[in-house]
């Protein structure tokens, strides 16, 4: 127990060590906080303001560095064959009893409980209201898709900031490998069974035998291991970073210890997005209890002074939200349902929108480009990354976990470069939007288009079906691939191709039926269109 923990210790029931042993943690985050009792609510958190706003890049270096070295490598693939066939958890490690707590000075542990010790004093609260530079990034509106990513396989993680995607983990040892789940495949198969059962009521999916994309932001769950794995100094059940009320972060990793059940991981899971321990046996959020479980659909009572100690409950005001001021309750699906709606299927992909650059710009060597795209999506929780390849290498691949949308290009060698933008959600709905620009050197000469080819005369420009300008070469017997679809209810197939300047216009078409009235009369004006241009 922390030095902290011990001043403490007055706070707590004489029961509480008995009724909490084995079960969760809550970790409050230091920044996420409001003023004290009776002061105004500030509106903070560690996911607002402090961002970066612009990624800036070097591209003398980037394009001079060895190849990877901005190139993100997604976590090993997981195999839950490899957990064997038999349960064999007397087989992990022991419990390192040696080894010391690494909580950050700002966090204490109380009991089973690690928090920042102003919401522990009670003198701090967790603000219910993001501010509105969190409400304006994208990718962070309500409702939104998420997916939660059971790991039993384990794995290399890294103390700092949570993020998923790269095992990240402000709980984490550093550069310490995870160990994993010491039991078989079959009783791992059964905990992701309970779990998805859990969460399907919400837009969450539950992945385990692939891991998500490291592009769209996930919850990880690290199940096995000890509590000793982690940097908290008293047993525990299992441990989350929370409370990040209205689970503002998106990419937690939280644990569950051991031999561990269903309810724990979905308790675990549930504490990165804010929700507070409450009272009942039958109630996933309880201490209480065991077996089969759920999340609250009322308000129930928090478990305070009985389970954590006097002003311990992380997102009070939020929770007041839902249940009203001072009631002391938690509404666990009606918190949930704000954050992640329900599980109606998501059909529409996200939409990219590039401000700059624009396709085609040149530029002289050493320039600076400043690329800034638009990304929005019909549900929130959806991410991105920036791809760039010079002359057909990629360079650069790195997700924005930022969220901002922005990059600085400078001291760009001279080269061709194209810079796409991939934006993915959580039903593997995957858009990629590309733009072109050469530096240092002169873009390719464009055909079929007057203004490329000095041809001012004539204003009547025919534009095909692909929404190309047709040239004005004069051979007639260019063959012509299709690009189109089936014309009109009579069956008939028309495919129209407008071709470069050195290869004419050629218009096809083909039916299985005889043509349709409409389909000759395009092909005549396009015929007269021929002979006028001649």
């Amino acid at each position: 127990m922390s030095k902290y923990s011990k001043g403490l210790s007055k706070f707590l029931p004489v029961s509480f060590a008995v009724a909490a042993m084995g079960l969760g943690v809550v970790l409050v985050s230091p920044t996420a906080v409001a003023s004290g009792p009776g002061g105004p609510t500030e509106i903070y958190s560690p996911f607002e303001g402090s961002s970066v706003e612009v990624h800036e890049y070097d591209m003398e270096k980037v394009v001079g560095s060895e190849r990877g070295q901005y190139i993100a490598v997604p976590p090993a693939q997981p195999d839950l064959s490899s957990l064997g066939g038999v349960d064999n958890f007397a087989a992990q490690p022991p419990a390192n009893l040696d080894k010391p707590s690494e909580l950050p000075e700002e966090f204490i542990q109380i009991g089973e409980v690690v928090q920042y010790k102003d919401v522990a004093l009670g003198l701090k609260q967790v603000s219910p209201y993001p501010s509105d530079a969190y409400n304006e990034k994208p990718g962070n509106e309500y409702p939104r898709k998420h997916t939660v990513f059971l790991n039993f396989n384990g794995g290399v993680l890294i103390k700092g900031a949570d993020n998923s995607a790269i095992n990240k983990s402000s709980l984490a040892r550093h550069n310490e490998n995870y160990p994993q789940y010491g039991g078989s495949e079959a009783s791992a198969l059964a905990l992701i069974q309970s779990v998805t059962e859990d969460l399907s009521p919400l837009g969450v999916r539950v992945m385990y035998a692939s891991r998500p994309s490291q592009t769209v932001p996930y919850t990880m769950c690290m199940i096995g291991g000890s509590w000793t794995d982690t940097t908290i100094d008293s047993p525990a059940g299992g441990v989350a970073p929370g409370t990040d009320c209205e689970a503002r972060g998106q990419r937690h990793v939280v644990y569950a210890f051991g031999n561990t059940s269903s309810s724990t991981i979905s308790q675990e899971i549930a504490h990165a997005w804010g929700l507070d321990h409450i009272l009942g046996f039958d109630m996933i959020m309880s201490y209480q209890g065991s077996g089969n479980k759920d999340f609250a659909s009322e308000c129930r009572n928090l478990c305070e002074e009985q389970c954590q100690g006097p002003g311990t409950i992380g997102c009070r005001l939020t929770h007041e939200k839902y249940c009203g001021e001072g009631s002391e309750k938690q509404w666990d699906y009606e918190e949930l349902d704000f954050i992640f709606g329900t599980n109606e299927e998501d059909t529409e992909p996200p939409v990219i929108n590039f401000i700059s650059p624009q396709d085609g710009d040149m530029l002289e060597a050493g320039a600076n480009v400043e690329v800034r795209v638009d990304v929005t999506d019909n549900y929130g929780g959806y991410g991105w990354k920036v791809t760039i390849a010079q002359d057909g290498e990629v360079v650069l691949d790195e997700v924005d976990y930022d969220r901002a949308a922005a990059w600085n290009l400078n001291k760009l060698p001279a080269g061709v470069y194209d810079i796409t933008i991939e934006a993915e959600d959580h039903f593997d709905h995957v858009v990629k939007e590309t733009v072109t620009i050469y530096v240092g050197t002169e873009a390719p000469a464009t055909t079929g288009d007057d203004s490329m080819t000095g041809d001012d005369d004539d204003d009547d420009d025919a534009t095909g079906s692909s929404g190309a300008s047709a040239g004005d070469d004069d051979d007639d017997d260019d063959d012509a691939s299709s690009v189109g679809g089936t014309a009109g209810e009579t069956g008939t197939d028309t495919a129209i191709d407008t071709m470069g300047e050195d290869e004419g216009c050629g218009c096809s078409a083909s039916s299985g039926k005889s043509g349709s009235a409409a389909t000759l009369a395009l092909l005549a004006g396009l015929m007269l269109f021929r002979r006028r241009r001649q």
